[in-house]
């Protein structure tokens, strides 16, 4: 697993959305912000979180833009088969899996969340309808 040191100014577009991939990031320092189409998701701050493993992991074009907010030094992790990746290097992959789960899981927080505030369906309002 090739590792490369680099250091982003702000404003540097890491990854561009339907670009391939063949790499992934880890955050050491500063932060970035996740974009799809064109708009703003999250801000990654914290020294350690892994982003843009997606695209190897689903082999499509990356999902999303990332952009660096006020300079971040990350790390580049150039990718292999994810079969050697999980042989080779399986704390790697542990860490990506739980970083999968923690997005899961946050972004099913924020559909609950939007269904209370705006139900789109519900067995009352289908009963109505009926």
């Amino acid at each position: 697993m090739a590792i490369e040191e680099i250091d982003f100014p702000h404003g540097a577009t890491v990854l561009k959305q339907g670009d391939p991939g063949g790499f992934f990031y880890i955050l050491l320092s500063g932060g970035v912000e996740v974009y799809k189409d064109n708009n703003l998701l999250t801000t990654l701050m914290f020294p350690g979180t892994i982003f843009g493993e997606m695209a190897d992991i689903l082999g499509k074009p990356r999902t999303c833009t990332v952009k660096v907010k006020g300079g971040a030094r990350l790390a580049k992790i150039h990718s292999q088969p994810l079969e050697n990746l999980i042989v080779e290097h399986p704390e790697t992959v542990i860490k990506i899996v739980k970083t999968l789960a923690s997005r899961l899981e946050r972004t099913t927080a924020k559909l609950s969340d939007n269904i209370k505030d705006s139900p789109m369906w519900t067995v009352d309002s289908a009963k109505k309808q009926g």
